[in-house]
């Protein structure tokens, strides 16, 4: 779920040498890397990754940081997006539909006697509403609309309930901070998708969700713990600007920088985001906050 920046800082931040870095690499990836490869995306959030280089990472953090859920729930949601991809095949509604029906009768009989299983279908359950979302904006179909939204965040707000209650057990694995923030992402995601793109910035619902939700506080604990994530820094930043909040628009653009110092010129463009100075997004936090004038940074 993270980018592939972040991963490489993750598997560093273990205490890792370079040596041990590429020892590693070699050793679940026997094709290896050239030490000044993985430095470079290291060190650049605008470096784009070959097939190869993307492979030999995710190998390695899949090993020392494997998801904390059942793996035939993970297959399942592999199987889910396979057909979310199957484009050419009528049937994909029907075959979702059913995949939907299956999660709704394992939920029923498991009651929580396994709370990560149950997590992860929680969440597969709120995706596949999620998914719906678009469609039903085009549509003007508001009350299924609404409906459908209203679905996809009581499932993704079950799963942080329980996310919390297995943490608090302190049974193994640990669920992280990361993974809780793309469950917060993803509500908020849904409020975001069921409004025309040129409304987003305005519309209420959206705002009273960023002002009432754990948004900006998830993004700050996951910073605190991994200062590297700066698609979490820019996302805080960008909403910030959103809500016209100069202290969090400050926070996280201080942030932002600490996680690359790139990040200080506006018009720095990272691998797959346009530059702030180009997204109307950030536009009252450039105005307030990041131009010459107004820029105040930590030592």
């Amino acid at each position: 779920m993270a980018n592939l920046y972040s991963k490489i800082h993750r598997l560093k931040a273990q205490g890792w040498t370079w040596d041990k870095f590429l020892q590693e690499i070699e050793k679940h990836y026997p094709a290896g890397l050239e030490e000044k490869t993985l430095k470079a995306h290291f060190k650049q959030p605008h470096r784009k990754a070959s097939n190869h280089v993307t492979q030999a990472i995710e190998t390695v953090h899949n090993i020392y940081f494997p998801s904390p859920f059942p793996e035939d729930i993970e297959a399942l949601v592999r199987i889910y997006n396979r057909l979310l991809k199957n484009t050419s095949h009528a049937p994909t509604d029907e075959n979702i539909n059913d995949l939907s029906l299956f999660i709704s009768g394992e939920l029923k009989q498991s009651r929580n006697q396994n709370l990560l299983r149950d997590v992860r279908l929680h969440w597969l359950k709120a995706n596949i509403y999620f998914d719906q979302l678009p469609n039903l904006r085009q549509s003007g179909n508001k009350a299924l609309l609404l409906e459908t939204k209203n679905t996809a965040i009581k499932h993704y707000y079950l799963a942080i309930e329980l996310i919390n209650h297995h943490n608090a057990t302190q049974n193994p694995p640990s669920v992280s901070e990361f993974v809780l923030y793309k469950l917060q992402q993803n509500i908020l995601a849904c409020h975001l998708n069921s409004v025309v793109p040129d409304k987003r910035l305005t519309d209420k619902a959206v705002l009273n969700h960023l002002k009432e939700s754990d948004f900006f506080l998830q993004s700050k604990t996951v910073l605190e713990q991994e200062p590297f994530q700066w698609v979490v820094a820019r996302n805080g930043l960008r909403f910030s600007s959103i809500t016209k909040n100069k202290d969090d628009c400050q926070w996280f653009f201080n942030a932002l920088i600490k996680s690359n110092k790139h990040f200080e010129d506006l018009n720095y463009s990272p691998v797959g985001y346009p530059a702030i100075i180009n997204s109307m997004e950030f536009d009252w936090a450039i105005e307030h906050i990041l131009n010459d004038k107004n820029r105040i940074q930590d030592e």
